[in-house]
């Protein structure tokens, strides 16, 4: 991209995800070069080798709390995959859209009004990257320090005549079944290096793409806001049927524009969209039934820890509706808009055309789930209810066993 379409504003919306998608060549607006798809390649293959450690230690393990856990890391690490391929094969119409992005952020340098309405999604799309990022690291380097902890404390308080290779526990990143048990401490050093990597990876790519959807969605919001401003005041003027007609083409036009963004968005993300939330549900529901059985157990810290991993599924799930909520009210408002104009002044040729732009834009734009359902507000209260159902049916199960 050259340098004199990359400004301030611009660099305000898109500098953080550029840096990391570039690190791991999913950038869209990058050269996709040898090297770009090697980096490529390699973060997937680190993300899938992360699997044959989770399931060497269900199939060895026989405690249910344990076997819960490494089901509910697999899926993770599944989405994790799978977002990093959604991204990864949405190249060209990504682009599109953060291209358009650009040329709306180039061309409001002297629109003060249009500037501050886009301003105000930037700074709500900002606010959640960074909210994301922050938190999404700081979980990771504060799960590391304690499993170094736990691992420095075996080893300094530790009689060193039992610290040998059949009696050392080492506590790993990711649980691997009897592969803890049986390594020398430069194996575990080694295989804790590369199971950081992994998960920091990992992370990033969880981090990036709900953010990097969020924000692009924003975008799209805030210009539907800016065409729906303009849609209300067009015809506030008393001007020829000419240049009425030509004010008029260029909001179809533009509306057609988004339009287009808005489906390369949905062609992008609505098989994960729907994967994603799917899984959420069964996860919550399982995350509930180890809280029961931690419970049970009186394993207090284990609760406290399945109620932060709670917390990360709903947020997930909060900024895929939220974002879907947004941008279907806002495009709502358009037809609204075409109606609260001042219609009964145009000419009466403008006037039928008026009507067939109000019917065009009844269609709001709603993401959907695999095109199975749509993504707004409900679907996350949906969401709760499913869960909150299996939850009930597990307990009631245990309780009676």
């Amino acid at each position: 991209m050259s340098t004199e379409r990359w400004n301030d504003d611009i660099a305000y919306v898109f500098s953080i995800h550029k840096i990391f998608l570039r690190i791991y060549g999913m950038w869209p607006l990058q050269t996709q070069t040898l090297f770009t798809r090697i980096r490529w390649s390699l973060c997937l293959i680190a993300q899938i080798m992360m699997i044959p450690f989770l399931m060497l230690d269900l199939i060895y393990n026989q405690n249910a709390n344990t076997g819960i856990e490494d089901i509910l890391l697999s899926v993770g690490v599944m989405l994790v995959i799978m977002k990093h391929l959604c991204i990864g094969l949405s190249q060209k119409k990504l682009n599109i859209n953060i291209n358009g992005a650009i040329d709306d952020w180039l061309s409001v340098k002297n629109d003060k009004e249009t500037q501050k309405i886009m301003k105000k999604y930037a700074y709500i799309a900002r606010v959640l990257t960074l909210m994301l990022l922050y938190s999404t690291f700081a979980c990771v380097f504060a799960y590391v320090l304690v499993i170094l902890f736990i691992n420095l404390k075996q080893i300094f308080f530790t009689d060193s005549n039992l610290l040998d290779a059949n009696t050392t526990n080492w506590i790993l990143l990711l649980p691997c079944g009897p592969l803890s048990k049986s390594i020398t401490g430069s194996q575990y050093v080694i295989i804790l290096t590369i199971q950081f990597v992994q998960t920091v990876m990992a992370c990033s790519v969880l981090f990036l793409e709900n953010s990097f959807f969020f924000n692009i969605t924003m975008h799209l919001a805030g210009q539907l806001e800016v065409l729906k401003n303009k849609f209300q005041t067009f015809a506030n003027k008393p001007n020829t049927e000419a240049n009425y007609r030509k004010k008029f083409i260029r909001l179809i036009n533009r509306h057609s524009k988004l339009m287009e963004f808005y489906q390369n968005l949905e062609d992008s993300f609505n098989l994960c969209i729907l994967i994603e939330l799917v899984t959420v549900t069964i996860v919550l529901a399982f995350i509930g039934l180890r809280i029961n059985l931690c419970l049970m157990e009186s394993n207090y810290i284990e609760v406290a820890k399945n109620s932060l991993v709670v917390n990360s599924y709903l947020i997930e799930s909060l900024v895929l509706t939220y974002a879907g909520d947004f941008l279907q009210r806002e495009s709502e408002g358009i037809f609204y808009a075409i109606y609260a104009t001042s219609w009964f002044t145009l000419p009466l040729t403008l006037m039928k055309d008026m009507h067939f732009a109000m019917m065009k834009s009844s269609i709001p734009f709603r993401f959907t789930g695999g095109k199975f359902f749509y993504v707004n507000r409900e679907t996350m209260m949906n969401i709760l209810k499913t869960a909150a159902s299996y939850v009930s049916v597990l307990r009631i199960a245990l309780v009676t066993n």
